[in-house]
């Protein structure tokens, strides 16, 4: 059984309230959503003991709770990260969920490859919708960009990470970019069974997103352009100057989740990097319900 689990706290309750309101209109018979880090309880806010700043060990109260109550299977978003688009619900419904199954993932993340991001893997082919098998050795198999979790797994690696970081430095930065060495045989099965989709793969066919596909890709070739021609005039600061004065143009990923990869939010503000891409790029319903939110939530 699969649900969603929007990771949050007291402070962020409005943004993932905005969150689980744009799930609900984006992505049709999703699974029942959950939260972890609310401090009340009730049927969907799973609360906590504890100190509220220690982010694993407050999710994997959540993920026991979930495993406890029947779920399986959940797909982990943190709350700055709603869907921008239409979701591919027939895929994240049902037939993700049984290629997990299937292949004993522990995660498949949707942010993936292709769309100017590299395949770090193997691409399993078209059985199973181009999913990339990531290598054990890739720095960000255990991203928390949007992805589904075998909850035993999660519950597994939170753990780990509770053992392996002390008070005060148990936060989601920390459980994503640890560089984890071989030789814990729970930590290494995880990480030999991570995935992530090839987005054009999965998308919704009645979404009509091949548009924006090619407007992306013809964009991206002509800041490539750009940004060489930035290093053959200045080397390569000017060519990463470049790049990043430009970065916020390209964090769109579309897939069965379409998501912007840096979130909506840095640091308790509405991040910079979106909200360029929303004014250019984004939905004229989106933008509309985020400047309400905006004003509400920050």
């Amino acid at each position: 059984m699969t649900c969603i689990l929007i990771s949050t706290f007291d402070r962020c309750e409005k943004l993932a309230r905005w969150t689980e309101g744009r799930i609900d209109r984006e992505w049709a018979n999703h699974p029942p959503v959950f939260f972890a880090g609310l401090s009340h309880r009730d049927e969907r806010s799973l609360g906590f003991d504890g100190d509220p700043s220690d982010w694993m060990g407050v999710n994997l109260q959540a993920v026991r709770h979930l495993r406890e109550s029947g779920h399986t299977h959940g797909y982990l978003l943190l709350d700055d990260h709603p869907p921008v688009g239409r979701c591919h619900a027939g895929f994240l419904n049902d037939r993700l969920p049984a290629l997990a199954e299937r292949l004993g993932a522990a995660c498949i993340g949707l942010l993936g490859y292709g769309q100017h991001r590299r395949l770090e893997g193997e691409d399993l082919g078209p059985d199973f919708v181009h999913l990339e098998k990531t290598s054990p050795a890739y720095r960000w198999k255990f991203s928390l960009h949007p992805g589904l979790w075998n909850l035993g797994d999660l519950q597994t690696l939170l753990e780990c990470r509770l053992e392996t970081y002390p008070p005060g430095q148990r936060s989601p930065w920390n459980f994503e970019r640890h560089r984890d060495v071989p030789g814990n045989p729970l930590v290494d099965s995880i990480a030999g069974r991570c995935f992530r989709i090839h987005g054009t793969s999965s998308l919704d066919p009645e979404a009509h997103a091949h548009g924006t596909l090619i407007m992306e890709s013809l964009s991206r070739f002509v800041a490539d352009i750009g940004f060489f021609a930035a290093k053959v005039t200045g080397g390569k600061p000017a060519r990463d100057a470049a790049e990043l004065r430009r970065l916020w143009m390209f964090g769109h990923y579309l897939g069965p989740y379409p998501v912007y990869w840096s979130g909506c939010m840095r640091q308790g503000k509405p991040h910079a990097d979106f909200e360029k891409w929303l004014a250019v790029s984004g939905p004229k319903e989106l933008v509309f319900s985020w400047n309400n939110a905006r004003e509400d939530c920050f």
